[in-house]
């Protein structure tokens, strides 16, 4: 207790400069947020080493490993996870149940646990796993196997930069070992409010994932039908595709369905690119929290609007639901 108490005056006294007043947004969106938004993921809040805030990138060390670069925190080059599907996945994955969405729906379809392309997002946003729990560290001599299946911070401990060595977890609680330690909308000393990033294990509150998306259409159904069926070159899964432009292809900016063998389900990077959508083509700022589409969030002359291009309110919801 005494050590966390001094690590919270270490972060008052080191980001008294943050903005003073911050929101919550029902969108997700902090207009309050420091990084640019533009160009590559390295520019987003998604860049776990901060290096788009140089002069205060040291204050997180408090919280995680600085491995000084921006893939690492999710891939890898080689010795990636075999325990997942997901591309050269390097992230530890939480293995246990969620709650899953019980409401009354206007569709009966199925909902089951979230697929893979939910699952690397929970890794870090459900708040059970360390932001910096990776399996392999940059450079030679930094790997772990047991990092897949369980956080064991005495390998995190072993990168040379591991100053303090906690290992904290996008959580809302304001204890120790949290990043709603400083990020809660409760803080005086400017520390952005995470709270909205913290969806945890009990997704009954959340848009469902892992839900069976209809195969079927017309009256009575109350969702558009995507366009096309991509099937990527590894064998056993597809993609159920809003394909805007005709190309053939699932781009950044197409929301999408993923069927992993049990038809096309709903899932996070339906909705989400972790690496930004450009909101108006390249070099333009990147739709507000990750979304594929703009949901209507526009250009009005507000900290962190600059550059942002709107689509019409609620343009990704209504892709997929006619209301």
């Amino acid at each position: 207790m005494v050590r966390f108490f001094a690590l919270r005056i270490i972060c008052v006294i080191g980001i008294t400069f943050f903005l003073t007043q911050q929101h919550v947004y029902a969108d997700g969106w902090d207009p309050d947020s420091a990084a640019s938004a533009m160009g590559s993921i390295a520019n987003t809040r998604h860049n776990l080493t901060q290096s788009y805030l140089a002069d205060r990138a040291g204050i997180m060390n408090i919280a995680r490993n600085d491995y000084g670069e921006v893939c690492v925190y999710c891939h890898t080059p080689h010795g990636a996870s075999t325990q997942t599907t997901a591309p050269l996945w390097n992230r530890t994955m939480n293995t246990g149940l969620y709650q899953i969405y019980d409401k009354i729906r206007t569709l009966n379809q199925p909902i089951g646990q979230p697929g893979v392309n939910s699952l690397t997002c929970l890794s870090c946003h459900d708040g059970t796993i360390a932001i910096d729990s990776v399996i392999n560290m940059p450079g030679s001599g930094f790997a772990d196997a047991s990092q897949m299946t369980s956080v064991n911070e005495a390998f995190l401990d072993t990168w040379t930069g591991a100053g303090i060595g906690n290992h904290w977890v996008l959580d809302t609680s304001t204890a120790g070992g949290s990043c709603g330690f400083c990020h809660n909308e409760n803080e005086d000393f400017g520390a952005p409010d995470y709270t909205v990033f913290s969806i945890g294990t009990d997704l009954r509150d959340d848009h469902p994932i892992g839900v069976l998306y209809p195969q079927t259409f017309g009256p009575g159904i109350d969702f558009n039908q995507p366009d096309l069926i991509y099937t990527p070159p590894s064998a056993g899964s597809s993609m159920t595709v809003f394909d805007f432009n005709g190309n053939n292809y699932p781009d950044k900016d197409e929301p999408r369905m993923y069927d992993t063998g049990s038809g096309p389900r709903v899932e996070c990077a339906s909705c989400h690119d972790p690496h930004g959508v450009p909101s108006n083509g390249p070099g333009t700022r990147f739709n507000p929290s990750f979304l594929r589409v703009n949901n209507g969030v526009a250009n009005d002359s507000t900290a962190g609007t600059a550059g942002i291009l709107s689509n019409s309110p609620s343009a990704l919801c209504l892709t997929c639901h006619t209301k």
